[in-house]
């Protein structure tokens, strides 16, 4: 097969150090700036033996954020490869929550074709701080499985809602392409989502678990440690991924400060932060959230009191 050159960065696709590891992002133009923070993360918590080389599924990036983006290599030594995706092809994926989840959250199950070279990669959301080298995840054996995924943060709710044994997060993937391309996943997937659509309430995260139940390996939790709340994080000291899944995504950027600081969205990051941060000094004066069906917290004045929800 010929090498493939990519317009963006000169990188020629098909070309991989045996000890390079493979890292995969998808990203529109909403999220890039959160690509960066989550990128630069990366780069500043590797091992100085590894080399990285990341490639971004490119659905609408623009072109100034692309040099933005690119401009990170200057915190570490690495690839960069933005490869375009042919969008049409998912226009026919539900989208139950398209408030919250664009299109791009659908990229990650064509990784397999867009890159026929590569056998093996990690997938991480744009919303997830890197906290330490990714060469022991990158390792981890799964000759015998497509995936390696962690158990999501509301697995017992979302096993029940799918008939299923385990229920994982999407937002890490340890991905065997090799193993994909074998099973010809990526052609069969969308006559099968066409078929399910009604059950795919989560999208992209339901379609894997409920495609390959029974084949994922499970990963400890410290690989995407998945965090409602800020205060959650220090719960895991040893979490090597920190995930931050609340709708606000203000919560990443607040609790990755001085990190945002070293990417070019430091002026959009400081005005999120100061945005959050008068959030959470409100919620230390007042505030009221359900604990569970019986009991809620009632925060005033920074003290907390537990209350009956009836």
């Amino acid at each position: 097969m010929p090498a493939t050159e990519n317009k963006n960065t000169g990188t020629d696709l098909n070309s991989q150090s045996a000890y390079t590891i493979n890292i995969c992002y998808s990203s529109d133009k909403n999220y890039a700036k959160y690509l960066s923070l989550s990128l630069a993360s990366v780069l500043l918590s590797k091992n100085p033996e590894d080399n990285l080389h990341f490639y971004i599924l490119d659905g609408g990036i623009r072109p100034e954020d692309k040099e933005k983006i690119l401009s990170l290599k200057k915190l570490a030594p690495c690839e960069i490869t933005f490869v375009p995706v042919d969008t049409a092809k998912f226009n026919s994926c539900p989208m139950h929550n398209s408030k919250r989840l664009t299109i791009a959250s659908y990229y990650r199950l064509v990784i397999s074709d867009i890159l026929p070279e590569v056998e093996k990669i990690i997938y991480l959301d744009c919303d997830m701080e890197i906290k330490h080298s990714l060469a022991p995840l990158f390792n981890t054996e799964i000759s015998q499985n497509p995936l390696a995924m962690v158990e999501d943060i509301a697995s017992e709710k979302h096993k029940k809602r799918l008939n299923l044994d385990e229920y994982f997060n999407a937002g890490m993937l340890l991905m065997n392409l090799d193993y994909l391309r074998e099973s010809a996943f990526s052609k069969k997937i969308f006559d099968w989502i066409n078929v399910h659509q009604e059950k795919l309430k989560l999208h992209d995260q339901d379609v894997l678990n409920l495609y390959f139940a029974g084949k994922i390996k499970k990963l400890d939790k410290k690989w995407n440690f998945q965090c409602k709340e800020l205060s959650a994080v220090k719960t895991l000291p040893e979490a090597c991924i920190i995930h931050y899944v609340a709708r606000d995504k203000r919560d990443f950027v607040y609790n990755s400060f001085p990190l945002f600081l070293k990417t070019p969205y430091q002026k959009e990051f400081s005005m999120l932060y100061a945005g959050r941060l008068l959030k959470s000094t409100g919620q230390k004066i007042f505030r009221i959230r359900n604990l569970n069906q019986e009991k809620k917290e009632l925060t005033l004045l920074g003290l907390k009191f537990t209350l009956n929800r009836k």
